[in-house]
This record gives C-alpha cells, structure tokens and sequence, in this order.
C-alpha cells in the first residue's frame, strides 16, 4: 500500500446563522458543526480542511468570522472555503482565499460553480479560462473541489440544480489526466459517481441531510457527516464518510 501524502477533512454545508442559538429543521447548525469537527479531528489529524459551500445560511460578516473561528480552534493549517449558493462572496472577502493549495505531489485546486440568488449551478467563463490555465500548469494529481454537482446523484429534485454547464468542466477534465477526483456538496447526502477514470464524491452535511431514495424534497434521519480523503503518493484517493454518533446527535438540536 502507499504512503498517503495528504489527509484531507472535508465538511460542506453548515448553514450557520449569524444567532448561534438558530434551529432549523431540529438541528442547531452550529452546535452541530461543533460536534463535527470535534469528533472528526479527535479522529485523525487533517493537512487540509475543505469546507465546499453552503457555509451559511445567514451570509452576514459575523456569521463567516463565527465558522472560521470555530475551523481555526480545531485546525491552524490549510483551509480552502469555496462558495455555496447559500453564500455572499462580499461578505467573506479576506477571510478565504479561493486560491490552489499544493501539498507534496497533489494540487487542491477550487471551482466556484455558485450563483448569487440561484440555486443551480453554473461554472462562469472567466472561471472555465481559469481551470484551464491551471490545470495546463499544474504538474502532479489534482483534486477539484465546488459547491454543486457535476454529475447527476440520481435524486431528480437535487439534479435540477447540478451545474447546467458541466460538460465544459468535464471535457477540461478529460484533457488534462492528473485530474483524479472531483469532491463538492450541496445535496447534503453521500455519494459516489466515476466519470472515465475521475472520481466524483459528494459529501453528508454537517447539519441536516436530505433523503437519497424520494424525487422530491424530504429530510432524512442520518446523522451529520463528514468525508476523510487519504491521497496517496501512486495517485490513488483512499476516502470514507464519517457521522457523529448517537450521544453526539442528541446534544445538537
């Protein structure tokens, strides 16, 4: 087996209110971040954390500065923060930087696929020029990380709103093979899709999650989750979903 070179945590879709006392859909969204990252972290130990989106669900100043200073009391090293639809880029401003992180023989690099006031998805021109460039330039693997889906999950409420332009993503995908995986969030459920040879992987959300088995909206009972990523000096990604346990889940509502 290789030596992994990299540990990643990724999290995805807080929804974090700007009133850390809010409950929604019986879950107190920063309590519930809180269990994650404590539980998560106690676990192993992560190089890089990538949250994909959806921090908040109240996209004021206050409420990034409470997630990133939450993140950073668990993790002082690599952070990669991408936008979700949920999310007001002005008000993150420098606080994340949508910038590549390099670790060893592997490049994070970010998509930002959101839409402000939309829900779908939708990677923009400058965007798809600044994949390219990237990609073209960037020796060793890479994984690419957004908010919304490339792919279908095979939930047709929560397919409507992949992103409406992925096939000019994934045709840069297919020209440049160091590409390995694709991970984002979004539809607050697991899953696992192949594209050729390019993993695509969607990750639980560290609040409430939405049913994978109806076409129409409807909360599911699994607990909050998270997704471990070990990537390994041949290329390949060893990765598992993580939830919090039952004494966990009892205390974040």
């Amino acid at each position: 087996m290789s030596a992994s070179l990299c540990t990643i945590l990724h999290i995805t879709d807080c929804h974090l209110f700007a009133d850390s006392c809010v409950v929604k859909n019986g879950i107190n969204s920063f309590t519930s971040l809180a269990a994650v990252l404590a539980e998560s972290c106690a676990t192993r130990t992560p190089d890089v954390v990538i949250a994909s989106g959806d921090i908040a669900h109240d996209p004021t100043r206050a409420t990034y500065q409470q997630f990133n200073n939450l993140l950073r009391s668990y993790h002082q090293g690599h952070l990669l923060v991408t936008p979700g639809n949920h999310d007001i880029c002005a008000a993150m401003q420098g606080l994340f930087d949508l910038n590549p992180i390099a670790v060893n023989d592997w490049t994070i690099v970010p998509l930002d696929t959101h839409l402000e006031d939309r829900v779908a998805g939708r990677v923009s021109p400058e965007n798809i020029q600044q994949l390219e460039h990237i990609l073209e330039s960037t020796l060793g693997y890479v994984i690419v990380v957004g908010h919304h889906p490339l792919l279908d999950v095979g939930v047709a409420w929560l397919d409507e709103h992949r992103v409406q332009n992925a096939n000019e993503v994934l045709s840069i995908f297919e020209l440049n093979p160091n590409v390995k995986a694709y991970i984002c969030g979004h539809v607050h459920l697991e899953s696992a899709r192949k594209h050729g040879l390019i993993d695509f992987w969607t990750t639980p959300s560290t609040c409430w999650q939405f049913a994978s088995d109806v076409n129409t909206f409807q909360l599911s009972s699994q607990a909050p989750g998270w997704r471990w990523l070990e990537l390994n000096q041949d290329g390949r990604i060893n990765t598992d979903v993580a939830r919090l346990s039952t004494n966990q889940v009892s205390g974040i509502a």
